[in-house]
């Protein structure tokens, strides 16, 4: 609460102090999302992320499958029987929650690995669109802004010349 109070205080007084000062916003979530570099790291990691999922689901109905066959044989099985393939059956079942732990990093990882580009070569266009328009200060619109002129969203002036200053790598494959 201190920070959220801290934030509109800021907030206002840089409000109060701009006077004159040329200001715009863009919305970084969509420009990155929107770019075409962007939209094809999004695409990598959806197909990416759903053959994970894939490997899951299967792992999960081996599971089933064996947790079944388990449930029909253990009337007939002795004690120490039972407790080794309940034992097994454990390891398996920790063993794709582990599986599915490591996928949620490794995407994570791989998210990061992609954008990190996109939102270092963004702030650089960023800078140019501002510096071009002569604004003195954007906000990105998905940081607290609590209201936005609509006629001050440079995103898709932001995208374009993203689009027109960074060749996709799926350009530069065709090239080679």
């Amino acid at each position: 609460m201190f920070f959220k109070s801290l934030l509109v205080v800021a907030t206002l007084s840089i409000s109060v102090n701009l006077g004159a000062s040329t200001y715009a916003y863009v919305d970084t979530m969509k420009a990155m999302e929107t770019v075409k570099e962007g939209a094809a790291a999004k695409t990598k990691l959806e197909k990416e992320l759903n053959e994970k999922k894939t490997t899951m689901a299967k792992r999960e109905e081996e599971l089933k499958k064996l947790t079944a066959e388990y449930k029909k044989k253990q009337l007939v099985m002795s004690n120490d029987k039972k407790e080794e393939e309940e034992q097994k059956l454990q390891k398996k079942y920790m063993e794709w929650q582990e599986l599915g732990r490591q996928s949620e990093v490794q995407m994570q990882k791989r998210q990061a690995d992609l954008m990190q580009p996109i939102v270092d070569n963004m702030r650089t266009i960023i800078a140019e669109v501002a510096s071009k328009e002569k604004y003195d200060l954007v906000y990105d619109k998905n940081s607290g802004i609590f209201y936005a002129n609509d006629a001050k969203d440079i995103t898709d002036e932001v995208i374009k010349t993203y689009d027109e200053k960074i060749k996709t790598t799926e350009g530069k494959k065709g090239k080679k």
